[in-house]
């Protein structure tokens, strides 16, 4: 998702690759109150299919999207290999508070292990990287709209004097939760407002169930009215929640919810219609010289005219109700 320059990429990574991040080194501390890490699981560690030299390699943290179930799978597949095929849910069901029997004489314990050795470490990374980066690599996207509910702005926002920004959420395409090693991989990071990113979708899992990048869900949403009811409403819901990529959207954002509650927008269209009706900008026309009928609606409906899709709050649902209400 986050496309930025290669300065940004290559001060990205060399700043990812320090010595605070190598996986050797982290081992052979007292990580977790655990001073005896079983052979299998060190070398399991010291082998990841994500890093080079014990540290993420420049094709993770640049995975293109399409890549990363690529390097979802690898890494399974290496786990279930070694541990077993319940491992992959004993690594996903593993949180960062759980406890683990500390003889680690047990495929389950030292699935659990790994688990939070890439969470602690990955997550550390973020952290970091979010702090030192975010700012600067949100700023390059150039996004100004949350692709995911498309009704809230998430410039980065700054004081005259510097001293303080705010920046948007970035999300976790992939939670971290379950993929702690796609935790920087630029293209599973989405700049998204608050609301959708810790109270919508928060640990939803997308993987191989979803739309992206998630603006695109708005490509095939069609909104409609009743004028009588005063009611917006998805025109396509019946046929959109038969694909469960677009059923997991409009669950996890409540998208048909949430814009049912701009009636202010229908209203607005409605009102302008009543007042500008086509005698009415005949009678414009008379009185301007040089202007055509078509001419005067487009002024008159400046403000959906003339949206532009980057940066127009509530694009598609104020596209949609007018060309069905005016053209």
């Amino acid at each position: 998702m986050l496309k930025i320059s290669q300065t940004s990429q290559n001060a990205i990574l060399h700043y990812l690759q320090k010595n605070d991040y190598c996986t050797d080194k982290k081992i052979n501390e007292a990580t977790f109150g655990f001073l005896n890490i079983p052979n299998r699981t060190k070398y399991f560690l010291k082998d990841l299919p994500f890093e080079e030299n014990y540290k993420i390699s420049h094709s993770t943290l640049m995975s293109p999207y399409h890549n990363n179930e690529n390097i979802i799978e690898a890494f399974f597949d290496k786990l279930q290999r070694v541990y077993g095929v319940g491992s992959r849910d004993i690594f996903y069901n593993t949180g960062k508070d759980d406890e683990v029997d500390k003889t680690l004489d047990t495929n389950e314990a030292q699935v659990k292990v790994i688990k939070l050795f890439l969470l602690k470490k990955y997550s550390n990374m973020y952290n970091n990287f979010r702090k030192n980066y975010g700012k600067r690599v949100i700023e390059e996207t150039g996004n100004n709209i949350c692709p995911y509910c498309y009704r809230s702005y998430i410039s980065v926002i700054e004081a005259e004097t510097g001293k303080k920004s705010l920046t948007p959420d970035l999300d976790h395409f992939y939670p971290k939760s379950r993929y702690p090693f796609l935790a920087v991989t630029l293209s599973n990071l989405v700049p998204s407002c608050l609301l959708c990113n810790e109270r919508a979708k928060n640990d939803q899992d997308f993987y191989k169930n979803s739309i992206y990048p998630p603006q695109k869900f708005f490509d095939e949403i069609e909104f409609d009215y009743d004028v009588y009811l005063n009611k917006i409403y998805i025109k396509n819901y019946k046929q959109l929640i038969i694909d469960p990529k677009y059923k997991i959207h409009l669950d996890t954002f409540l998208i048909q919810e949430t814009y049912a509650t701009h009636t202010e927008i229908l209203q607005n269209i409605i009102n302008k219609h009543k007042k500008y009706k086509q005698s009415k900008i005949q009678d414009l026309v008379k009185h301007t010289v040089g202007l055509s009928g078509t001419y005067v609606k487009k002024i008159v409906f400046y403000e959906y005219e003339y949206m532009n899709k980057k940066t127009e709050l509530l694009y598609k649902l104020k596209k949609d109700l007018y060309e069905k209400i005016i053209k």
